[in-house]
């Protein structure tokens, strides 16, 4: 019996990287797709796995890479970006960047590689919202309503596909410790975890442990799953207002994270 078959996107780095170890591990064959061709090939190196250079807002070129496939079980829809700005000065081209990466490239990613796995009888889809898709602050602009929307989008897909055996949930990540956020917690480990001591299980979160929920929404554990949200947040979503009122006596750790600007 041949492997099953994932996808990836934004698979070269962070939590999608691990996310395609993680898959790997549990026997698929995984193909990565990212903008950075070195970095997908590094990952589909480790896995033994597949790298192709891909913006997930380019239709042809998702359609290419579907063309390709025989069949798809997993579909981890993961590549984003954010860029930290107040709703004042977020630019049309922060808006359009945010919103198409995010938002439009899952929608892309779907509507792309859906069709093949409902001729392989069905998969499994994941989405990467955010924490802050439910727990808002100032100064993060745009890029809560790109996850916000994330979810509802996961919900109709959900509804849409379920028909064809396509499930479809979402995973939303914490304050998680990834090549790209580094320097967004904290100048340093000490501040990191300083920032990390004000969650409720008290650190930061690590990638693999973001790629751990993934596994499950993608496995057979999860068959009667659909339409879901698990946030993957130590506590934060249950602590929202605890966590702000003592993060803003942090000073300079609560202004990194509400100025960085990074890619995942």
């Amino acid at each position: 019996m041949s492997k099953p078959q994932a996808i990836v996107t934004g698979g070269g780095r962070g939590i999608g990287r691990q996310c395609a170890l993680r898959l790997a591990d549990d026997g698929c064959h995984v193909t990565v797709l990212d903008t950075d061709a070195e970095a997908a090939k590094q990952t589909a190196a480790r896995v033994n796995g597949t790298a192709v250079c891909c913006d997930v807002t380019d239709e042809a070129a998702l359609a290419t890479v579907a063309a390709g496939l025989t069949r798809l079980d997993v579909l981890v829809n993961n590549a984003g970006v954010w860029q930290f700005t107040t709703l004042a000065d977020t630019t049309v081209a922060q808006f359009h960047r945010v919103m198409s990466v995010n938002v439009l490239g899952a929608l892309l990613g779907t509507q792309a590689f859906a069709p093949v796995m409902k001729r392989s009888g069905g998969g499994a889809i994941i989405n990467l919202t955010s924490v802050v898709g439910a727990a808002v602050r100032p100064g993060f602009g745009i890029y809560p309503a790109s996850k916000a929307a994330i979810v509802a989008l996961t919900r109709q897909t959900a509804l849409e596909y379920a028909a064809v055996g396509i499930r479809a949930n979402a995973v939303g990540p914490g304050l998680v410790r990834t090549e790209g956020t580094r320097g967004t917690f904290g100048a340093d480990e000490e501040q990191e975890a300083a920032l990390g001591s004000l969650l409720p299980l008290g650190r930061l979160g690590e990638p693999d442990e973001i790629a751990d929920v993934v596994s499950f929404l993608a496995s057979a554990a999860a068959r009667y799953v659909t339409g879901q949200v698990i946030y993957v947040d130590g506590g934060l979503t249950q602590a929202t207002f605890p966590f702000l009122g003592r993060a803003r006596s942090g000073g300079g750790v609560n202004q990194s994270i509400q100025t960085a600007t990074e890619e995942t």
